[in-house]
């Protein structure tokens, strides 16, 4: 009743605004989309503040795959339902911040944070309406989406985004829901500039510790003598076990500008500032806490150990952190004979964890981190582009770590081709989770664990080809004194070093009115026992795309997704975490679906019958163990841009 209600009351919201702007509904689909003029888009770093133009989401084709979770990764771990945890497969597709607490990372795809909000500055006011569901109707799959944004006047701009997705599972105990988004506004002057956001993130999930014996999905005849069972009466192994992780961030960054009006480039009788000094400060605040509450229903011993309680669990952790930023930018375009932009910051940041089970704090403590560093960067140029940058700890428990990276891009033509060649790298080091070194909670717990800094050298290079968005990369890390959680679900730091290589090739051919989109990748990984990896990971996407009637855009395709046998992570439900395992294959089954994209102007539409191939090639269907993807199931989805 509390899911209708708030969906309800967000299309009343929306439906207000839209009106209240002063035209009916019905005016804002003669409006196409197609590239808006009207109307910038853009993201900010979390240190700097530089903003970096985007697209606005008017994507015609493939709408039926434009979700959280694929767009994260052609390849993931996870319980089937939108709103679960989840981890890429992908190494290099993985968070990869240590700095952030640790429950953070199973939720990044969803999470909205400051540097994920997109700022607008726009003629016209813009909405946007999406719906998503998945059937059957008991065990459906929701997904609503509300935008708004407008100006005030040329300068500045306020907006709102609100998700909620709601899912039932189809396996028993695997409900979520998410409840994510905020608010925003930017001040877009000459000389002064603002953004800021106040962002939240709630997710309450179900949890079921996977279905008690695989061979329910390898080999169901085993178990009960016949293939035909359906997944909700699959047995699992918890049925009164739930988990919560929720975040709010706050982000105030605004820089002034020191410069001079000089004759725009486009039109000399205009005139435009530009800026050769800018001194900039952000300000972030984060606040997130993770519960973790079960019952004495939990079957065949899943947890070894019972530190507080035999019989339930409340583990809790609250962590917030403020972190302030002062800048100095000296612009690129200001300098005629170097032509390259430098900047320099220093930044405090200010944390605080605490522990507790049932009512009880079980431990707390503050951490202070000073940190300076600093940008040398170029790009504005039409050929060449480069950023060099680096940081150091210089107080608090992180003294010493460092991060040097840089990047390099060159764009040229080779007889009309236009080619991108991008190479990059990176060395650093670096500590592990917090949580990794004191936890406490009734089924894992240790105290003031000591590592070895972490060691990483990154090199990367990729070729593009724009005109025929087709391109390949590789990318390598070498990992010294590597920290991961071991087959009991412990942190271990492992002495040496291990290497990742992978490869990757995306490519868009088109055939008459046929299209074939891919990407591959290939993992070679130093260690199969502490970091496993599939060896080949695919996407493709194959469909017939036209136009009729001069304004109906339709898409009819099939997609697939793949790779090979490995033995992949586990979710571990108390920690919040995926850990190593070696007891169960996972891959060797390709998950494909079946789909048609309506497009009319600034309306978007798509049926899907997903995972259409459930049982006519065998094999298993794990996500991970204990963990099957979805059955077959039927979606759709409406999204609707407004203009006005």
């Amino acid at each position: 009743m509390k899911r209708f209600i708030f969906i309800y009351f967000a299309l009343f919201v929306w439906v207000c605004a839209v009106r209240a702007q002063g035209r009916a509904l019905p005016s804002a689909s003669v409006v196409s989309d197609t590239i808006r003029t009207d109307i910038k888009v853009w993201n900010i770093d979390g240190r700097f503040g530089d903003a970096d133009t985007i697209v606005i989401d008017t994507v015609v084709v493939n709408y039926q795959d434009n979700n959280p979770i694929n767009n994260f990764t052609i390849a993931r771990s996870w319980n089937g339902n939108l709103g679960s945890p989840i981890e890429s497969k992908i190494y290099f597709d993985r968070p990869n911040d240590p700095y952030q607490n640790m429950f953070a990372s199973a939720y990044a795809p969803y999470t909205i944070l400051p540097e994920d909000v997109r700022f607008y500055n726009t003629k016209v006011p813009f909405s946007q309406l999406v719906y998503r569901t998945a059937f059957p109707l008991n065990r459906e799959e929701d997904y609503l989406k509300v935008l708004l944004t407008l100006n005030a006047n040329r300068r500045v701009n306020v907006g709102g985004l609100c998700n909620f997705i709601y899912g039932r599972g189809q396996y028993q105990h695997t409900a979520t829901q998410m409840l994510n988004g905020g608010f925003w506004t930017s001040y877009d002057g000459d000389k002064y500039q603002l953004n800021a956001a106040v962002m939240f993130n709630s997710f309450k999930n179900r949890e079921n510790g996977g279905i008690v014996d695989d061979n329910y999905i390898i080999n169901p005849e085993s178990l009960i003598g016949t293939s035909n069972i359906e997944a909700i009466n699959i047995p699992v192994n918890m049925d009164q076990t739930k988990s919560e992780y929720r975040n709010f961030t706050y982000l105030l960054n605004h820089r002034y500008n020191i410069g001079r009006y000089v004759a725009d480039e486009a039109d000399s009788t205009l005139s435009r500032y530009q800026p050769i000094i800018s001194i900039i400060h952000t300000f972030r605040a984060e606040d997130a806490r993770r519960k973790y509450v079960e019952t004495d229903s939990i079957r065949n011993n899943f947890y070894t150990n019972n530190y507080y309680s035999g019989r339930y669990s409340a583990d809790s952790l609250a962590y917030w952190s403020i972190r302030n930023t002062v800048a100095v930018n000296l612009n690129e375009r200001f300098n005629r004979i170097m032509k390259f932009g430098l900047s320099a910051f220093v930044e405090y940041d200010l944390k605080h964890y605490g522990y507790g089970y049932d009512t009880v704090t079980v431990n707390k403590y503050l951490q202070h981190n000073l940190i300076v560093g600093g940008v040398l960067s170029k790009r504005d140029g039409k050929h060449i582009r480069y950023h060099v940058g680096g940081e150091v700890y210089l107080i608090g428990p992180h003294i010493g770590e460092f991060d040097v990276n840089g990047e390099f891009v060159g764009m040229f033509n080779i007889k009309k081709e236009p080619i991108s060649i991008s190479a990059g790298g990176g060395f650093k080091s670096y500590d592990t989770f917090d949580q990794y070194k004191t936890y406490y909670s009734n089924h894992f717990k240790w105290d003031n664990l000591t590592y070895k800094k972490q060691l990483a050298l990154d090199i990367e290079g990729r070729v593009a080809l724009p005109k025929r968005n087709s391109s390949i990369g590789v990318r390598f890390r070498n990992i010294t004194n590597y920290v991961y959680l071991d087959r009991q679900c412990m942190p271990v730091q492992h002495d040496g070093n291990v290497q990742v290589l992978a490869v990757d090739l995306a490519t868009h051919i088109k055939m008459w009115r046929f299209y074939l989109d891919a990407k591959a990748v290939y993992q070679l990984t130093g260690n199969r026992q502490i970091l496993p990896l599939p060896d080949f990971a695919l996407y493709g996407n194959f469909y017939y795309k036209d136009l009729f009637f001069k304004v109906l855009t339709v898409q009819l395709g099939v997609s697939v997704r793949y790779h090979t046998a490995y033995y992949g992570n586990v979710w571990m439900p108390a920690l919040g975490q995926f850990h190593l395992q070696d007891q169960t294959l996972i891959g060797n089954y390709p998950e494909m679906n079946v789909y048609a994209n309506l497009h009319l102007k600034t309306v978007r539409f798509f049926v899907q019958y997903y995972h259409w191939n459930k049982g006519i090639f065998g094999g298993s269907y794990l996500s991970m163990p204990g963990y099957p993807i979805n059955p077959a199931t039927f979606q759709f989805g409406l999204s609707w841009n407004f203009w006005n």
